[in-house]
């Protein structure tokens, strides 16, 4: 049997032709299919990863920013809140001892900012505040000092003003003496220790300083040990001395202690009235 070459390479031709066009349907099918594929997987993977990227750093932001206001807060030992512009207080430290004198009548807890009064708050407890004062030039340096009253304790604080107001002392103040800068008081208020009736302490007023600088008791003991002696503190060498007599207490008695104009003799206004800032004693 002879095979007819002509025929078969038709054959052959069909069947290619047949073939092509099965392969270019298919690839078109498929083209069409990959590519929207792409552009989906890439369109839907950029915008995810757009969304994801932009969350993240939105979240990263606002949680960065909420971490260091904690932070701050916690720093302070205070709870944070939120910053607007009535939440931030700003204060100017009074410039002038009037200004200071001031925010101490407005608000007498304002002195507990510089000085140490945790005792008195303890002690007395409801009846630690201080009601009165009166103002009095004790160094007579051009700049008055503040005697803040308290009739609750029966005790006066005192402060200065330099750049900054100046807490001094307290106590239960007898009187001021203007030949010696001193503030003398009579007795001790609180503690044990000294005759407390003809027991003196005096500290002088220099600037934005008190110095302690003169201490006398006279000890009668003569009921009991048959005698009496002075106990004198002299500055000038820093040291307590007994004496069986009282020669040297009279001699500092009548410095320190006969001057002093008393502390009842001067007017004392009530926090609440400001104008007592212009009356200078």
């Amino acid at each position: 049997m002879f095979l007819d070459v002509g025929k078969a390479k038709k054959k052959r031709g069909t069947v290619c032709i047949i073939g092509l066009l099965l392969c270019q349907l298919l690839l078109a099918g498929c083209g069409n299919n990959m590519e929207e594929s792409i552009q989906s997987s890439a369109g839907n993977n950029m915008e995810e990863s757009i969304q994801s990227s932009v969350g993240n750093n939105m979240e990263e932001s606002i949680q960065s920013s909420v971490n260091n206001t904690e932070r701050e807060a916690e720093a302070y030992g205070e709870e944070p809140e939120e910053e607007t512009p009535d939440s931030i207080p700003v204060c100017e430290a009074p410039s002038n001892w009037r200004e200071a004198y001031e925010i101490f009548l407005h608000d007498w807890k304002a002195i507990e900012s510089y000085g140490d009064f945790a005792y008195l708050d303890m002690y007395f407890e409801d009846r630690y505040f201080f009601d009165q004062y009166f103002l009095c030039d004790i160094d007579e340096n051009g700049t008055p000092e503040l005697f803040l009253h308290s009739t609750g304790m029966d005790l006066t604080a005192v402060f200065t003003y330099t750049e900054e107001p100046v807490f001094l002392m307290y106590d239960r103040i007898y009187g001021l003496n203007f030949e010696t800068d001193e503030v003398v008081i009579n007795g001790h208020w609180h503690g044990a220790g000294g005759s407390g009736i003809d027991e003196w302490v005096a500290y002088r007023i220099e600037g934005d300083m008190a110095y302690y600088s003169m201490y006398i008791d006279f000890m009668d003991i003569s009921e009991e040990e048959g005698g009496s002696y002075s106990r004198i503190y002299r500055e000038q060498t820093d040291e307590y001395v007994r004496m069986e007599d009282r020669r040297e207490f009279d001699i500092l008695y009548a410095d320190h202690v006969e001057p002093c104009v008393l502390a009842e003799n001067y007017r004392l206004y009530d926090t609440s009235d400001p104008s007592g800032l212009d009356d200078i004693q």
